[in-house]
């Protein structure tokens, strides 16, 4: 029998019914202190042991990012948790503080921690690859920190931006990526702003005021639009389909896509390229006045985080994103004509072929 259920049996015996008459007090007494004893050090016994089958873990704080996991990867953890909390910081600047209060528990892929307490248990999960480096368990920390602090800002707010909050992307990369969306959205509010349209790049954006479905789209886009999503499920909208693209009803389409609730054309690539200037430019601030402006325009919002009125945040916007167009690839003119001689060449070669004879 094992020290717990021998303490267990000796107080179920102690606690038998007592013929209280056929005692004197003091023994009464001295009864109940021994059966409080004995309960003491049974719920001792039991803490020793569920204590036993937990694991030894290691919290990690690097600025306000606080990360939960096991000694053996305390070196891999402590490198990772450096790196993320400088992204962090860069990213939502004093707002980062916030993440003291959100701890994150981390482990490698196949190894979850068990018999965790339940403080432990409720901590959001980071897990990595066996092999992975300081930097790819940065990545994963980021991601979690971020998807903490979404859950503190309004939904206008986070949806807005997108599932990431704000993808840890070095800004070369979101703005590139931008201006391709730039060039191909099949949108006028895009094709305006591409030509220099500063209010056609807010409502491109998202950041619009009155009825975004004909800010974005002409007549014949919104009819593209319509027939892209003319397998939709939702079935009360199955006559208005029909109708914009059988009968060309400009109404009907407009019932049709008012009724999807269709996002802006420029994607969260576009729209967090802006909040990353506005960011930028507001100082370490911004993203607090941002998340705290819950109600307001965009924006009025945009404008408050970055200090800046909004025509003049979008300019510099649209043109740090025309800045960042691919830059085409020049061949020295020897090389181009090397290759237009082997391309002579194995012309000639090919119509001395006997495949053609």
């Amino acid at each position: 029998m094992s020290d717990r259920l021998r303490w267990y049996a000796t107080l179920a015996a102690l606690m038998l019914p007592i013929h209280a008459a056929a005692q004197e007090a003091p023994a009464l007494e001295r009864r109940i202190r021994q059966i409080d004893a004995l309960r003491r050090e049974a719920q001792a016994a039991l803490t020793h042991d569920q204590a036993a089958r937990r694991e030894l873990l290691e919290t990690l704080t690097v600025g306000s990012l606080v990360v939960v996991g096991r000694p053996a990867n305390a070196t891999l953890l402590r490198q990772a948790t450096r790196i993320a909390w400088s992204r962090l910081d860069s990213l939502y600047g004093d707002a980062a503080q916030g993440l003291a209060t959100a701890p994150l528990l981390f482990f490698l892929q196949g190894r979850p921690i068990k018999d965790a307490t339940p403080a432990i248990a409720r901590l959001q999960q980071v897990m990595a690859a066996p092999d992975a480096t300081p930097s790819d368990v940065a990545y994963q920390l980021v991601r979690a920190g971020s998807a903490a602090l979404r859950t503190r800002i309004d939904n206008a707010l986070a949806n807005w931006l997108g599932p990431q909050l704000l993808a840890d992307i070095a800004m070369p990369a979101v703005r590139t990526r931008a201006y391709v969306e730039l060039v191909t959205a099949p949108s006028i509010a895009v094709r305006r702003c591409y030509a220099g349209a500063v209010d056609a790049c807010g409502a491109a954006l998202g950041v619009v005021r009155g009825d975004p479905v004909t800010v974005w789209y002409d007549a014949s886009e919104r009819r593209a639009l319509v027939r892209q999503m003319r397998d939709v499920s939702q079935m009360g909208v199955r006559p208005a389909i029909n109708s914009c693209l059988q009968n060309e009803s400009d109404a009907a389409c407009l019932e049709v896509l008012h009724a999807l609730q269709i996002g802006p054309p420029l994607t969260n690539d576009a729209r967090q390229s802006l909040v990353r200037l506005a960011l930028v430019s507001g100082g370490p601030r911004a993203f607090s006045r941002l998340s705290q402006s819950a109600g307001q325009p965009f924006e009025r919002r945009l404008a408050v985080a970055s200090g800046l009125p909004i025509d003049s945040l979008l300019r510099r916007w649209r043109n740090e994103i025309i800045a960042a167009r691919p830059k085409p690839v020049t061949i020295a003119a020897s090389f181009g004509w090397t290759a237009l001689g082997w391309a002579v060449v194995f012309g000639l070669l090919a119509l001395r072929s006997t495949r053609w004879r």
